[in-house]
């Protein structure tokens, strides 16, 4: 469990600023170097009351040149590293030296090739035409899509050669200008092989753990099983993952390097199992065995997984309460943790280590997401301090969510009149099919429908993961 955790790049700061109502035991430290975001980050610690959080607008070439004391046990370089200069990488670089612990870890998520291989043209297109075209990025990009759209329907041969990239405008053409301007219009712009990647990191000294996708680690899922043979000759992990982006034509990756050993025996590995316990995030009417992997639906036998999520729905349970269950008696551990990667990777379930967490920070981060619907501002995760992480929420589970910090939410039918009033609070009617539905009456029908699911279901879940 580490003790700091330091987020470089940071963005709006609600991922960090969650993480830390849902882990107060844990001191975490943000640098980034735009004045909005910080200010945005300050704003949420301010209103969750965090003291467990900083954040300073900081380049990292600054960050860097003030050192540090190995103070550190996770880095998160999330979606920042390939967008830098080769300057501003080699700070980040310096300040993992600078900071990271023995034993330490740093997770970097990244565009990556050979998926981006054939779409690199249309980055540098775009990058192009930015310096001829006056104005701000919403100028920008909207001129660059009106080119990439005229060579798309005139059926230009690069696209005829690159379907991908046909596909990839396509996209494009439907796609949040915001988010285009940020993905394209970046100065500096990299889409590492992971073998360079994995050598620039090692420079500060770290070396490959494993993949953040957490089902890409079972070899059973990670490529098609007449391409295992394959990949099994390697052991060098450079190799072995140059191999798995080949055959997957992988466009990004999500990775966690290490300072020091990360190899575990299998008794070790066993004990460490033994320290975690898992929750259901879903209810169980709605967990799904239907599992998908990079290549594909995977095998899911209910004799399986049945008893892993019933278990589940009567109450958190160890990993060794787990594996008394009758079918890994016989089958043994190993087949129990793969079951969990797909239970976990699915979103369906959550690992965590147990903890006296205070609960008090993520209930009053959680009721700071529930106020910001009030005004307009939706975020889609709540805090929960038990698994010390996010739950994703959708519209009608965060009206409801309101109502329930209000005390409105005993029964459907109230959670709905609460939502309605906040929708009509914000001038705004609740939306059938995108149409906007005009009569209250209706409008309370098709509300209290979708919040029976959350009312009577969903709450009693957050309540067991503290985050009501």
């Amino acid at each position: 469990m580490p003790s700091r955790v330091l987020e470089l790049g940071f963005g709006q700061g609600f991922g960090l600023a969650l993480l830390a109502a849902a882990n107060p035991h844990i001191a975490f430290e943000g640098h980034d170097f735009n004045a909005d975001h910080v200010a945005h980050a300050r704003e949420l610690i301010d209103r969750a009351g965090l003291s467990n959080l900083t954040v300073a607008q900081t380049g990292f070439t600054e960050a860097a040149a003030r050192g540090g004391d190995r103070d550190v046990d996770l880095v998160i370089l999330h979606g920042v590293f390939g967008w830098l200069a080769p300057s501003v990488q080699g700070a980040i670089l310096d300040i993992i030296r600078q900071r990271l612990r023995e034993n330490g870890r740093v997770f970097v998520s990244y565009n990556c090739m050979p998926g981006w291989a054939p779409l690199a043209p249309i980055r540098q297109l775009v990058g192009e035409l930015k310096r001829h075209i006056p104005g701000g990025s919403e100028a920008q990009v909207a001129a660059a899509l009106d080119v990439l759209g005229a060579l798309r329907r005139g059926n230009a041969p690069y696209f005829v050669a690159n379907p991908s990239a046909a596909r990839h405008v396509d996209e494009m053409l439907n796609a949040d200008r915001a988010y285009l301007a940020h993905e394209y219009l970046a100065e500096h712009w990299d889409h590492f092989h992971f073998a360079d990647l994995a050598a620039r990191l090692r420079d500060a000294g770290l070396s490959y753990v494993a993949t953040a996708v957490l089902v890409e680690n079972f070899a059973d899922h990670a490529v098609p099983q007449h391409f295992a043979p394959l990949v099994a000759r390697f052991e060098d992990p450079v190799v072995r993952e140059t191999l798995r982006d080949l055959i997957a034509n992988r466009r990004f990756r999500r990775d966690l390097f290490g300072r020091g050993d990360a190899a575990l025996d299998g008794p070790e590995q066993r004990r460490l199992l033994s320290r975690f316990s898992f929750a259901l995030t879903v209810p169980r009417s709605r967990v799904s065995l239907t599992f998908r992997g990079p290549f594909g639906a995977i095998p899911a036998p209910a004799e399986l997984y049945g008893p892993i999520v019933d278990l589940l729905a009567k109450h958190n349970a160890s990993f060794d309460q787990l594996a008394a269950l009758p079918p890994f008696g016989q089958a043994g551990s190993a087949v129990l943790l793969a079951c969990l990667a797909l239970l976990v990777d699915s979103g369906q379930i959550l690992a965590f280590v147990p903890a006296a967490a205070d609960p008090r920070p993520a209930k009053r981060f959680n009721r700071m997401v529930a106020e910001s619907v009030k005004k307009g501002r939706v975020y889609g995760h709540l805090a929960s301090p038990v698994a010390g992480t996010g739950l994703p929420v959708n519209d009608f589970a965060l009206l409801a969510l309101a109502a329930a910090f209000d005390d409105q939410a005993d029964e459907p039918a109230s959670a709905a009149q609460h939502a309605l009033a906040t929708v009509k609070g914000l001038g705004r009617r609740p939306s059938r099919d995108g149409r906007p539905i005009q009569d209250d009456a209706e409008a309370l029908r098709f509300l209290a429908e979708h919040m029976t699911p959350v009312v009577e279901e969903q709450i009693p879940l957050w309540r067991r993961l503290g985050v009501l």
